[in-house]
């Protein structure tokens, strides 16, 4: 998808804002950022994401379903992940990647500010000898906070890390990986249910390249877009955005550029 379709795709969310007509601000995930709201009770949220890169043609889709547990302080969630990429011999690999089973805590919730850390079970679901898992039981943590500045702009921060023991590569090689995770979201409410977003976000991770032994990388990428929300009936929220993904510093070169496609459906079911 070139730059020109996605610019074409952005003007057709932002003129389909004015059918956007309920006052209260949109409370969604950005596109690579967790929020600090988990769902309120009875409320289910469906999120799809879809991230390509122009340069190499991979592609990411994840599937997260976030359920409150009774009421708002506790929340369970799921991330099914699928991926397309090259493997170590160049072949195509399509397949699922390591499912992510989630517990948050809403630690807290003001007008002002939000604060919801989450640790994550990571399950050896991806075939690692095809390079779509780490092939061992992993572990993360991401503490989200958000703060409301004022009627038309918030901001996001999330911070974390992922550590994996004994991860495997193709070639039964195991070491333990750590890796973290940095980023920032800033949102403007164009009205309140049509939002521009602008984030940052940085990973640093390791891979297995021998007994014991590993690699580290890191990619930075930049992400503007937007994304609006629609009233179904009265409790249905469709919430569809579209960014750009622009690689900085090595990754500028490494990724390039590419789109990110958000669909979220969050309806009240008890």
């Amino acid at each position: 998808m070139n730059l020109g379709v996605l610019a074409v795709g952005l003007f057709g969310i932002l003129s389909s804002a004015s059918m956007a007509l309920a006052a209260e601000v949109v409370k969604d995930n950005s596109f690579l950022i967790e929020e600090a709201y988990n769902q309120d009770p009875g409320v289910v949220q469906f999120i799809q994401g879809w991230q390509q890169s122009d340069l190499t043609k991979d592609w990411n889709y994840s599937f997260t379903n976030e359920i409150p547990m009774g009421g708002q302080t506790h929340q369970f969630s799921y991330v099914i992940p699928v991926a397309k990429s090259m493997d170590a011999t160049g072949d195509e690999q399509t397949g699922l990647g390591d499912v992510l089973l989630n517990y948050r805590y809403q630690l807290v919730n003001t007008d002002m500010i939000a604060m919801a850390p989450r640790i994550s079970l990571i399950t050896p679901t991806g075939d690692y000898k095809k390079g779509q898992g780490n092939g061992a039981v992993g572990m993360q943590f991401n503490q989200s906070v958000s703060i409301t500045l004022n009627d038309r702009w918030t901001n996001h921060w999330n911070m974390g890390f992922t550590y994996t023991p004994d991860a495997k590569n193709s070639l039964d090689n195991k070491a333990s990986l750590f890796g973290f995770n940095f980023g920032t979201s800033t949102v403007y409410n164009v009205t309140p249910k049509t939002n521009l977003l602008l984030e940052f976000v940085m990973n640093g991770e390791e891979s297995v390249i021998g007994e014991g032994e590993k690699e580290s990388a890191s990619t930075y990428l930049l992400v503007p877009g937007i994304r609006t929300a629609f009233d179904v009936g009265e409790d249905t929220e469709i919430v569809p955005g579209l960014g750009a993904i622009l690689g900085l510093g090595p990754s500028a070169t490494e990724h390039e550029r590419g789109v990110f496609v958000y669909f979220s459906v969050e309806s009240k079911l008890w």
